[in-house]
Parts: C-alpha cells; structure tokens; sequence
C-alpha cells in the first residue's frame, strides 16, 4: 500500500518533513509505504479561510496528479481538511484529512471531547468546522495556546498543551485532539507530562490517527468519492 501525503503549504523545511516520516513509520502497518509532496506555492501556513482557498487550489493540482500516480489514497496533511470535498469530487482513490477522522476516533475514548487549537481565530475556525460537519455535541469545548502555526516550535508549547489539558479535565473531558498536525512532534512529550501531572486526558494526534484510518479505508476496498456533477479538467480554462 501507498499513500501520499499533500503538504498544503510550500517549503516546509526537510528536517519537519523527515521527522513526520519517522514519528508515522513507527504506526504504519508492513507493507505500507508513504510519500510526501508539498504544494508548489501558496501560503506557509493555513490558519484563515483565505488561505486554506488559495492553497486548496494547489492541493487540488496534486490530488488531479496523484490520479495517474502509484498511490492507493491520499492524505491531506492539515486539521483545517482544506479542499477535502473537492478532492473527493476529482478522486477515483480514497482521500481523507486529518479533521473528521481524529474527531471520531476521539469520541470512542470519550463521550465529551476538546480540541487544543492555536490562537483566538483558531477558536471561531473550529467553531465554524463543528458545524459544517455537525459535530457540535461531540466537541464539549475548545483551548488555545495562543501560538500561530509558524511558532509552534518555538517556546513553550508543551507547557501550554499540558495547561491546557488539565483545564479541560476540570471539564470532564478525557479524550483531547490537538488542533494542528504540525504538533505531532509534541504529542509523546505531552502524554509524558500529562502522566507526570497525574491528567487522565487522552491525547489525539491527528496525523497519525488520520493516516491509520486511511490505511484502514485502503485495506478495506473502501472509497470516499463523491459522485459529484462531472467535472472534466478539459473544460478549465489557463
């Protein structure tokens, strides 16, 4: 199996790039192999809608491309799922964001759940996603770290996930996803801190649990097409 993975922004530095391929290699199952390709411009991160349209046009150019590609499904690498329906409506191969599966998959660990996202306008972001996709009653509440994508690297993120966990414990809230797969590389730090804080709260990283249910939908023979009105890429217009 082969799945390639669209990073929706350009230039994300080789190091980030080589360490998701190391964090996921330890969950793939044998035999499956992945492929990571970024867009070829655009914004270098999405946190606003404006971004995620813009952007979502190359994301579309690569799901178009990935058609006549070696690939068994696709992966759109960001919480925001930007252009995910429309990949659908051009993909005859399964495609999935890292959004909607991390959400069901953390309401099997709790009926209420919460989401650590960036900054305020990460809050309204993820209040217009639950929703789109009605998952208003599954998401009991939602936390910042006030950090923009591009600085969550730097400073204190672990301390903040970790603050914020425990706010939503105090909740009654067991199951939390981190709102960004750029966070990946905090999410074992984070489930240390939390074991050392004695926080109950499990963590949902979201582009590990999305690539392991697109393994599953490819495994299964499933596909998630949408059986769209025709659209034919010999009618665009460059």
């Amino acid at each position: 199996m082969k799945i390639k993975i669209i990073n929706p922004v350009p230039d994300l530095d080789a190091a980030v790039v080589d360490g998701m391929r190391t964090y996921l290699s330890a969950s793939l199952d044998p035999g499956t192999e992945i492929e990571f390709e970024p867009v070829a411009k655009g914004f270098r991160s999405i946190e606003t809608e404006a971004q995620g349209v813009i952007n979502g046009g190359e994301i579309l150019r690569l799901v178009v491309k990935a058609q006549s590609e070696d690939c068994d499904g696709i992966f759109i690498n960001c919480f925001d799922d930007p252009a995910l329906l429309g990949a659908r409506e051009l993909s005859q191969k399964p495609v999935l964001g890292p959004y909607g599966a991390s959400v069901l998959f953390a309401s099997m660990l709790s009926e209420r759940i919460g989401i650590i996202t960036t900054d305020d306008y990460g809050l309204s972001c993820e209040a217009r996603k639950a929703r789109h996709y009605q998952f208003e009653e599954r998401i009991a509440a939602v936390e910042k770290v006030d950090m923009t994508v591009l600085d969550l690297r730097e400073g204190d993120l672990i301390e903040r996930l970790t603050a914020c966990c425990q706010r939503l414990e105090e909740q009654r809230i067991y199951a939390v996803i981190l709102g960004c797969t750029g966070m990946n590389f905090a999410a074992d730090q984070l489930r240390t801190a939390l074991k050392k804080a004695r926080c109950q709260v499990q963590v949902v990283e979201p582009l590990q649990t999305g690539i392991k249910a697109l393994e599953l939908l490819v495994k299964i023979g499933y596909t998630n097409s949408i059986h769209s009105t025709a659209v034919r890429m010999e009618d665009y217009v460059k």
